[in-house]
């Protein structure tokens, strides 16, 4: 008799899903599940304040042991959100290889002291 035609043991786990929601008494599922919802989450923050694009990613890990004919599975996972943008500030290079705030290629606008005495209103 080959597999498809033995009938269907309800205990056998035929698909991934089944082994994720078995593992751990189905902590494991519960704890990828809201670790999903939060990257989820993360990537709508970040996307925010970067014209509507972020990236994150979710790695799942599964260690198989073999021994006397029992299977252990150890389960994990991490995620990775995107980190919040920061903002951008811009210098100039100085002869002397140092940054400065001002352009050297600007000239500087003179600027005096408007004194604060009395004013005369004019009407227009």
């Amino acid at each position: 008799m080959d597999d498809q035609q033995k009938p269907h043991d309800p205990t056998t786990m035929r698909q991934f899903s089944q082994i994720i929601a078995e593992c751990e008494d189905g902590q494991f599922n519960a704890d990828l599940s809201d670790a999903l919802r939060d990257l989820i989450g993360d990537l709508h923050n970040a996307a925010v304040s970067a014209n509507g694009r972020a990236k994150g990613n979710m790695t799942v890990k599964i260690d198989f042991k073999l021994d006397g004919g029992v299977m252990t599975l150890t389960t994990d996972y991490s995620t990775k959100a995107p980190k919040a943008a920061r903002a951008h500030s811009v210098f100039w290079a100085t002869p002397e290889n140092n940054l400065s705030r001002r352009n050297p290629k600007q000239r500087e606008l003179e600027l005096r002291t408007v004194s604060e005495g009395p004013r005369e209103i004019r009407n227009v």
